[in-house]
């Protein structure tokens, strides 16, 4: 089966921001689920607000969709 292309929102500052807030998360512990140093998420919150590159991979922002629980297609379920 083939793998969809999601067709989404470009992941801007304030999308990554307000998507991050929303799984309630602060910058610290967003930094450390996706394996970043404090500095570099906030560069990428503040990079793509001004409009330059260094934002989330398209990866990276599917997988803050689902921990927000705002991702278009699918939901993350706990194990049982």
């Amino acid at each position: 089966m083939p793998l969809k292309v999601l067709t989404m929102i470009p992941a801007t500052g304030a999308a990554i921001k307000a998507t991050r807030q929303a799984a309630g998360l602060t910058q610290a512990e967003a930094a450390e689920r996706f394996d970043y140093s404090l500095r570099v998420w906030q560069k990428k919150e503040a990079e793509t607000e001004a409009g330059k590159t260094g934002g989330l991979s398209q990866g990276e922002y599917e997988l803050l969709l689902l921990l927000a629980g705002k991702h278009p297609d699918y939901i993350l379920m706990p194990k049982k």
